[in-house]
């Protein structure tokens, strides 16, 4: 008896310490969970929020300069995509496969607002003067640094500030995407310049006054091809489907009465069609044109549909009188609903891009075809965007490019300006020195120089340019 007493004891004994056990380890577990949260879970409970209301609410001003400066590493370059056997479109010009440069210079962006306060004090009173109610720019130093700046808001109800990768419809700057991304396809074989753009199209394109001269896509990138902006085409400019192109093009009311190539004339819709031929030859849609020929050999997110961007970071639109003309949603909606099987019409002014990574592009075209050693262009390429061989009324036009000499402070620029619900925005490059210069605004006040360039952006460059 007492033996089993011994024994039922000792049971007990055991019983008690394994539970112990499992208690401790129990503990132990919650004890390193705990832990775990607290460095990597806990909110920042001191982070200032960035909606902070402004003593001025219907005149929106730049956050606080931060106290220390804060410099990030341009994004990594990605591989662009295997082009050799494409076509060069110049003999003697390197194939688009030619190697960029060994070692690409390093380059960092900072933001003024964090980096310089007398500066950024200047640009916020250049935009309080134009009546901002946004304001976005970006500037490559020619060298190694891009910097930037924003005032005012995304989104004003919501008290949305304007961020550097803030993304804006770009309006007519939109354009030159659409001759680069058509340029790719000249690389590749499937595009020729100076051919009817029929061939390309499907059906016979021609100015019904002059039924035996081609129209071609270098003059639709010239702006010579005798189609513009009538009101037959206004009526039609939101619709989508390749049948309303087809229609237009026959119409004699959106063709001048002139031998196309003769003359220059402004023309959102010869872009339409322009975006037509690339779709045509590509088999793709613009937008993924571009991802694969622009977009991810240079890592950015951009869009000519709102909706297929990966960060939907975007500005509202508003006009002059600071009314509401474009929200969020509507740019997300357009091109959205049905079978949306055309984008083209989206080439006129639809790209939504940030002004940091639209700077990028302007710097690859100025270092003949590479950004951040990634190759995008071939040189002879670059030598065609900006063969400004066509007299327009104060510049020489391009291929959506112009070139004027001393155009702003005694350099000589290739630059466009675009304008649309408010927005507007100007790029400027200078071949000489690597210099570039993007600047969007919205609510701003409008007026432009002489030569039409816009004052809001020219006063916004000013400070940072030289």
């Amino acid at each position: 008896m007492n033996k089993d007493k011994k024994l039922v004891k000792k049971g007990l004994a055991g019983a008690v310490l394994a539970l112990a056990l499992v208690a401790l380890v129990f503990l132990l577990n919650i004890l390193t969970n705990a832990i775990g949260q607290s460095e990597t879970e806990a909110p920042d409970i001191d982070a200032p929020s960035p909606f902070a209301a402004s003593d001025e609410p219907s005149k929106p001003m730049p956050p606080e300069p931060m106290p220390e400066p804060v410099i990030q590493p341009a994004p990594a370059p990605i591989s662009p995509p295997d082009k050799s056997e494409g076509a060069d479109i110049d003999a003697d010009a390197p194939s688009h496969d030619d190697e960029p440069p060994d070692d690409p210079v390093e380059r960092s962006v900072a933001n003024i607002l964090e980096l310089d306060e007398g500066l950024s004090d200047t640009l916020a009173a250049v935009a309080r003067d134009f009546n901002c109610v946004a304001a976005s720019l970006a500037f490559f130093d020619g060298e190694s640094e891009y910097l930037t700046f924003q005032y005012g808001f995304a989104d004003v109800g919501e008290r949305r500030l304007v961020e550097e990768e803030t993304k804006f419809r770009i309006a007519s700057l939109s354009k030159l995407v659409v001759v680069i991304l058509a340029m790719t396809l000249v690389e590749e074989g499937l595009l020729d310049l100076d051919t009817d753009i029929s061939d390309y199209l499907g059906y016979e394109a021609r100015n019904p006054f002059h039924p035996d001269t081609p129209i071609t896509s270098r003059m639709l990138m010239q702006h010579t091809s005798s189609i513009y902006d009538t009101g037959a085409y206004q009526s039609g400019r939101l619709s989508y489907e390749a049948d309303t192109t087809r229609n237009l093009l026959n119409m004699s009311t959106v063709h001048r009465d002139r031998l196309p190539g003769s003359q220059h004339e402004y023309s959102d819709f010869a872009f339409a069609v322009l975006g037509a031929v690339c779709e045509g030859v590509s088999g793709k849609l613009l937008d993924d044109l571009a991802a694969v020929a622009l977009f991810e050999p240079m890592g950015i997110d951009a869009a000519f549909a709102a909706k297929n961007l990966q960060n939907k970071n975007i500005a509202t639109l508003y006009n002059t009188s600071h009314d509401q003309s474009r929200s969020v949603q509507a740019q997300l909606n357009q091109g959205a609903s049905g079978p949306l099987v055309h984008q083209h019409n989206m080439a006129i002014g639809n790209l939504t891009i940030s002004a940091l990574d639209f700077t990028r592009i302007l710097v690859m075209l100025a270092d003949g075809g590479v950004c951040d050693g990634v190759r995008v262009l071939s040189e002879g390429s670059v030598r065609e965007i900006h063969n400004t061989d066509v007299a327009a009324e104060h510049y020489g036009q391009g291929l959506s490019t112009r070139f004027q000499d001393n155009a702003f402070m005694g350099e000589g620029v290739f630059w466009h300006t675009g304008s649309a619900y408010g927005t507007f925005t100007q790029f400027m490059y200078c071949m000489e020195t690597g210099r570039a210069f993007v600047a969007v605004t919205t609510g701003a006040v409008g007026d432009r120089e002489p030569n039409g360039m816009l004052k809001v952006c020219l006063a916004l460059a000013g400070p940072v340019w030289g």
